[in-house]
């Protein structure tokens, strides 16, 4: 086994041996933290619904998973510059599919059932679920530092922990709507929460991850950051309980196109410019290395492309194992780190760029090197 697979050497910058322990370590987090517990509420909650009887559970559970894939798509499609580690996004899906439902499940029921089902609707729903889903954010900051580190990623993260908890409450919807009203409910209930209005809980949960976004990036003290994420979460309630409120005084097409759409927009906008951005920096931050001879050609487009090119070198490095693996996510991360140096340079409040600069450069060679012998030809030289 190569050495530099399996160590981080000290040289190495923070960020990229982050990267490094975490790539030791996640399967066992992501087996304690991060699916045995969502993954045993979401059974319950899906057994609690299955009383109603499995044929509507099963019609749900089908349709429920049918906007996923494209959602999905649009949202690795915009993070592919920096991509999130796949099973950090598979643990905050499950998170909000498995331990953010079963928690609004159950108080929202109780509230129901003592003050009615309008105020569960409006009143506890909003708070129960953001506050449910923002801990899955928290989860993030807290245990795996460094990756939640800006608006961009604050969104992406939002976006999939509700992403989860949508498609799992679809089901509950469906189920009900084919109990109540056969196929007919259940048609309707589809195309308006399946195609119409797949991107609602993830609207609702981007301020909550905007809001994290700006408080980590800002400077200044704890409970300035408290304030800031406590104003976001607060949105995502409000336009939640917005929602909610609209669609139970049959005002749902207003609120539609008054608000649903524009914020859509503005949140895929929002997406879009954070993955040019990183696609800017990367570009000019690596044709720097270039020109020193650090990367050859081949390798800066390699290193810039999105979509199929990465896929293809992340393909490759599972076949070859896992220190190909580990080292691919090494010389990626470097990359990455090295061309925001080289765009940021020296300024306030960014001390030691030069060197951080020289030590990812050093962390970059030496992955790429390693990559050749247990794989040669993955990565362009």
């Amino acid at each position: 086994m190569h050495e530099a697979a399996t160590d981080v050497a000290p040289e190495i910058p923070e960020k990229i041996a982050l990267v490094m322990r975490r790539q030791r370590r996640s399967l066992r987090a992501l087996r304690a933290e991060g699916v045995l517990l969502p993954a045993l509420l979401l059974v319950l909650v899906l057994a609690v619904t299955a009383l109603d009887g499995v044929v509507p559970v099963g019609l749900g559970l089908l349709l429920a998973f049918v906007p996923v894939p494209l959602v999905a798509a649009i949202l690795l499609r915009l993070d592919r510059f920096e991509p999130e580690p796949t099973r950090l996004l598979v643990r905050t899906f499950l998170w909000g599919a498995g331990a953010a439902t079963f928690i609004a499940l159950v108080i929202n029921t109780g509230v129901g059932l003592v003050a009615g089902e309008f105020a569960a609707t409006v009143a506890s729903a909003p708070i129960v679920e953001e506050s449910a889903k923002a801990l899955a954010l928290l989860f993030v900051i807290r245990r795996r530092p460094g990756f939640l580190d800006g608006v961009h990623d604050g969104i992406v993260y939002a976006a999939w922990v509700a992403l989860g908890f949508a498609t799992i409450e679809n089901i509950l919807y469906y189920a009900s709507a084919w109990n109540e009203g056969g196929l007919g409910d259940l048609t309707t209930v589809f195309v308006l929460r399946g195609l119409v209005t797949p991107l609602c809980h993830p609207i609702f949960t981007a301020m909550t991850g905007i809001a994290l976004g700006i408080a980590i990036k800002r400077r200044g003290g704890r409970a300035g950051k408290i304030a800031i994420v406590l104003v976001g979460l607060l949105l995502a309630v409000l336009l939640h309980a917005l929602w909610n409120l609209s669609a139970g005084i049959g005002a749902a097409p207003i609120a539609y196109l008054a608000g649903y759409l524009p914020l859509a927009v503005i949140g895929i906008a929002l997406l879009t410019a954070g993955a040019r951005r990183e696609r800017r920096i990367l570009r000019e931050g690596l044709e720097q290395e270039v020109a020193r001879g650090t990367i050859s050609q081949a390798a800066y487009t390699q290193l810039i492309a999105g979509g199929r090119t990465r896929g293809r070198l992340r393909r490759g490095a599972r076949r070859a194992g896992r220190d190909a693996r580990r080292l691919l996510y090494q010389y990626e991360a470097a990359a990455y780190e090295l061309a925001h140096a080289n765009v940021n340079g020296e300024r306030p409040g960014r001390p030691n760029v030069i060197e951080t600069a020289a030590a990812c450069r050093t962390c970059l060679i030496a992955a790429r090197t390693e990559i050749d012998k247990l794989a040669p030809g993955l990565v362009a030289t």
